[in-house]
């Protein structure tokens, strides 16, 4: 029987790794094999952990690039869960089919939109081939209301891969973005 994929997707601060971290644990109660992997490039709570902004955490292999993932793993595994997907190269989409092709869950979390609005295209890649989405929202940092779907870079700099948190984002809803948006222009 094949696997599935699972995509968790949504701005910053919406959960996505909370939710990545309670299926690893589901596969942990029910003494599964799994491994948990990370782009090397997030190294905002160390090399090899995936950790919420909550402060949840699991043990996490940390790679270079997608092909790293299968060079790492067992012979026989479960499942693979892969974070902050969006920084991978787009070969990840292949590697997951193999994946799931050969009886192994995966499940991966990750932006699905830079700041910019534009999408992650390794994100909507898997999107289009997943089982599951599950889109995830914020609550907006703006008004407050839990409809934030949109991440919004509060800091000048332009560039669309920027690790960071608080200090350079935030969540926001598509009024309240719309709205920054306008105040930055002027």
């Amino acid at each position: 029987m094949a696997g599935k994929l699972t995509m968790i997707v949504g701005p910053m601060y919406s959960g996505k790794t909370t939710e990545l971290l309670s299926f690893v644990e589901i596969y942990k109660l029910g003494r599964k094999k799994f491994k948990v992997f990370k782009p090397a490039i997030d190294d905002r709570y160390g090399k090899s952990l995936v950790k919420t902004h909550t402060g949840l955490e699991v043990e996490a292999i940390a790679v270079e690039g997608s092909k790293d993932i299968v060079n790492l793993l067992e012979e026989k595994i479960d499942a693979v869960f892969i974070d902050e997907v969006q920084f991978f190269d787009k070969d990840l989409v292949r590697i997951v089919k193999q994946l799931i092709d050969s009886n192994v869950d995966v499940f991966c979390a990750g932006l699905d939109m830079t700041f910019k609005q534009n999408p992650f295209e390794t994100t909507a890649a898997l999107m289009a081939i997943a089982d599951e989405v599950i889109k995830k929202k914020a609550v907006c940092e703006v008004c407050g209301e839990y409809k934030a779907n949109l991440t919004y870079k509060v800091t000048e700099e332009e560039k669309e891969i920027d690790i960071g948190g608080k200090e350079k984002y935030i969540a926001v809803c598509r009024d309240c973005y719309n709205n920054l948006s306008k105040e930055r222009i002027k």
